[in-house]
């Protein structure tokens, strides 16, 4: 099952989340991703502090410096302008494009990953490599034992890596508020495309299985 190329499609939420949720019906191994993916986040922005800051354009250093000023102390202590700032925007940015309200509700969590990695980068930097790497294998293999064991089903990154890694956080995200009372009509919608979509796959399952079985008769 592979996500649409249609570039109108990278903004549908429905479609994105279909596609992801469609590898991710188990709810013991939703719940293992609500834990391993901030996981694997966290250790992924603990990587990318290691390689080091990035230098502003000299434009855009006033405006730095202004926000930097305005800022509470904690803020400015940690905020920099480095590949974990990056990764955390354009991610963030994207949901926004997706659902601008669960983008709002995700971004103090957004953040506060951002500034717990900013916490090790400033304050514990021999450490750095060690805890992400620590916490991106901890994610990773507690995903893979989430399909393989629980959902049957190898994970959404083998047919769409790009789309899987990024809609990863965003989807846990939404599994979260939904059980809280978010958008019911979208839940609604969304499991009736997972549905559907599941039913797809396992019909070609079904499908494929008869035509090696025949091929091993011939």
């Amino acid at each position: 099952m592979a996500l649409s190329s249609n570039p109108k499609d990278l903004v549908n939420l429905r479609k994105q989340l279909a596609f992801y949720g469609a590898y991710h019906t188990n709810p013991v191994n939703v719940a293992i991703h609500i834990v391993g993916v901030p996981t694997i986040i966290f250790g992924t922005e603990c990587l990318l502090a290691a390689i080091g800051p990035l230098q502003a354009p000299e434009w855009a250093k006033p405006l730095l410096d202004s926000l930097s000023d305005a800022a509470p102390d904690i803020v400015s202590k940690y905020a920099r302008l480095n590949w974990p700032a990056l990764f955390a925007v354009s991610y963030w940015l994207y949901y926004t494009l997706l659902d601008y309200v669960a983008a709002i509700l995700l971004l103090p969590i957004w953040a506060g990953l951002y500034f717990a990695v900013q916490y090790v980068a400033l304050d514990h930097p021999a450490d750095l490599v060690k805890v992400g790497s620590i916490a991106s294998a901890i994610g990773w293999i507690s995903q893979f034992y989430g399909h393989g064991v629980h959902e049957g089903r190898a994970p959404a990154l083998l047919d769409n890596l790009l789309g899987a890694v990024v809609l990863a956080p965003f989807f846990v995200w939404l599994e979260v508020i939904f059980h809280l009372g978010y958008r019911p009509q979208l839940q609604k919608q969304l499991n009736n495309d997972i549905g559907k979509l599941v039913l797809e796959f396992r019909k070609g399952s079904k499908k494929a299985s008869k035509e090696v079985a025949k091929g091993k008769a011939a």
